[in-house]
């Protein structure tokens, strides 16, 4: 009877040992591991609020429409991309379709007010010759500029950078992304074209 009392007391106390440690882990200079990693996964929650969910900074016009412009395409992205396009109603009605299929959701009854706001605010207008002497130079491409890029911007945009080839095809894939419609060979010309005149390599 002494040995089993004596091999259960000491099974209490090895459970108790055991405990003790377990308790001393999960507390480390009286800082409680289990808390500390609960707060950290908070403030990992809030820097992706932070950096993620904040809502972009709304540099649009006033006016109707405007609330749900920002309401619906802010959510997801910045200003620039609308702000640095110059578009007929017709292509802005595209444009908003074309985010529709890319996920935006635009209720029908607000779609004609979002198209309005960006059309009044972002028209097309006619080419604007660029302010420099003599205009952008002639050369294989100067019609896919002229086309393309000139509709929405003059040519101050494009004469006053000075880019590589490899510069100039990440402005252009930019601005494929933010509207501008290219075929395969027209980009490769129109970058060709732009590497060629506005150059950073000797």
């Amino acid at each position: 009877m002494t040995e089993r009392g004596d091999a259960s007391r000491n099974r209490a106390a090895h459970r108790r040992g055991a405990e003790s440690a377990g308790k001393s882990q999960r507390s480390a200079g009286g800082i409680n591991i289990a808390r500390l990693g609960g707060a950290l996964i908070a403030c990992m929650a809030l820097v992706t609020y932070i950096v993620m969910g904040r809502p972009q900074e709304n540099k649009l016009p006033s006016g109707e429409g405007a609330d749900i412009v920002t309401e619906r395409c802010l959510s997801c992205h910045g200003p620039d991309p609308i702000l640095q396009q110059r578009l007929t109603r017709d292509k802005w009605v595209g444009e908003v379709d074309k985010m529709v299929r890319w996920g935006a959701e635009v209720p029908a009854e607000s779609k004609d007010k979002m198209v309005d706001y960006l059309a009044r605010n972002f028209a097309y207008h006619p080419i604007i010759p660029p302010k420099m002497p003599g205009g952008l130079p002639d050369g294989e491409g100067k019609d896919v500029v002229d086309q393309s890029c000139l509709s929405c911007h003059g040519g101050e945009p494009i004469s006053q950078q000075r880019l590589s080839h490899t510069q100039w095809t990440a402005e252009v894939d930019k601005m494929i992304r933010w509207g501008a419609e290219l075929t395969a060979d027209q980009k490769a010309r129109l970058v060709d074209y732009l590497a060629k005149n506005f150059s950073n390599v000797k």
